[in-house]
């Protein structure tokens, strides 16, 4: 009797793990055609007070993506109902990858958007946030949509390839959320939607391009970078990754590619600890990928001409990002936490609080560019290829020497 009763309880339990009784051992299973994968969400200024929000979601990988939005008084209100609104499915919104934000919106204010991705728990912090630039994000959702191309694939890839053409960086609500209170102000990215011929119908009305950075105070925007601005402030933050750089030469134009960037901040002191002058070098290594004219690259003078070129360009970036934040007395570059780590124990010391040093402070920029490879076949191996030795061949040689 007792072997029969546990025979009922394992089938009980096995068919409860099944699909056949509808049970399961997840709380919050759902099934995939009930649910709406959110992966963009929009929110634009609404005239008259409350905002819209629009998300961008598929119920799979196979389904069609579409676009749902409501409007109300706060965001927390409009996306409450947009929840069960996407015919009878689920939104889930943990898969959130993008919040763009209108132009408009922005300019009054981005922390209700911030504050919602914050508190709201299935929202992540990892969640990129962009500024759309002359017009709202709802149209530019809307006109990036096509039969083929998803906008929400269009913005993701912008994201990932942006950085490795050096025109821009997908800051996280997390790290605009810290810098905002560690800083007083923060940088967005901003991107803009631009009208091109089509290359097939089944693509959106609209295309994609990066717009530089905004300068973000007090929770609403207050500036915009320009494109040297917007570079300078990407070395000086470390979220560099590469760029293509065109350098004019008399008769000839060299294309390199710049693929290793170094800032390294040196902070001056005087006898009575107050800070006099920051010292910037920036360390460049760039690769030969496209020479058009009469210039003999391999002719020392040309290479010499060219890291000379690339020097000039990076650090002038560099210099304008500095220059833009000291005129709006914003350190969004974040020079006092580099300086505080560089020199903890005096800057604990100065006698003068930051905020008022740093629109008057001498900031000295200097770099040093190396062109390290041609991919010429003609190139003599003694000229071109040098790069730092790896550790063991440096431990060899100073096992040679002692």
């Amino acid at each position: 009797m007792k072997k029969a009763v546990c025979v009922c309880l394992a089938l009980a339990v096995a068919l409860s793990l099944t699909g056949c009784s509808g049970l399961t051992i997840f709380s919050n299973y759902r099934r995939l055609e009930n649910i709406e994968l959110v992966r963009t969400v929009t929110v634009d200024s609404q005239g008259g007070g409350g905002v819209n929000v629009s998300v961008y979601g598929t119920a799979g990988e196979q389904s069609e993506a579409r676009m749902y939005e409501r409007s109300g008084p706060s965001v927390g209100v409009a996306m409450g109902k947009l929840l069960l609104m996407p015919l009878g499915r689920e939104a889930i919104l943990s898969h959130t990858e993008a919040l763009l934000m209108g132009e408009e919106l922005a300019k009054e204010s981005i922390r209700e958007c911030l504050d919602y991705v914050e508190r709201f728990s299935e929202m992540r912090l990892d969640t990129g946030v962009l500024i759309v630039r002359d017009g709202t994000a709802r149209d530019l959702l809307a006109g990036l949509s096509g039969a083929d191309t998803p906008a929400s694939d269009t913005i993701a890839g912008l994201g990932r390839n942006i950085a490795r053409v050096g025109e821009g960086y997908f800051f996280t609500a997390r790290e605009i959320a810290s810098s905002l209170a560690d800083n007083g102000c923060a940088l967005v990215q901003c991107v803009r939607g631009v009208e091109e011929e089509k290359l097939f119908e089944e693509r959106g009305e609209l295309n994609l391009e990066p717009a530089g950075f905004a300068v973000v105070r007090e929770g609403a925007v207050c500036a915009y970078l320009t494109d040297q601005e917007t570079l300078g402030a990407i070395l000086l933050l470390g979220k560099y990754k590469s760029r293509n750089v065109d350098l004019a030469l008399p008769g000839a134009a060299v294309t390199v590619s710049v693929d290793l960037a170094q800032t390294e901040l040196e902070p001056v002191f005087d006898r009575e600890g107050r800070l006099t002058r920051l010292r910037v070098r920036l360390s460049l290594r760039a690769n030969v990928i496209n020479v058009a004219g009469m210039a003999d690259i391999t002719d020392e003078a040309v290479r010499r001409t060219c890291e000379e070129a690339l020097t000039e360009q990076m650090t002038g970036a560099v210099r304008a990002a500095v220059r833009r934040g000291q005129e709006l007395a914003l350190d969004y570059l974040d020079l006092e936490g580099a300086i505080r780590r560089k020199a903890p124990l005096k800057t604990a010391d100065m006698p003068d609080a930051w905020q008022d040093i740093f629109p008057l402070l001498a900031v000295d920029v200097e770099g040093k560019s190396v062109l390290a490879r041609t991919y010429d076949i003609a190139d003599p191996p003694e000229l071109f290829g040098k790069e730092d030795k790896n550790p063991w061949e440096k431990l060899i040689e100073s096992l040679k020497g002692s």
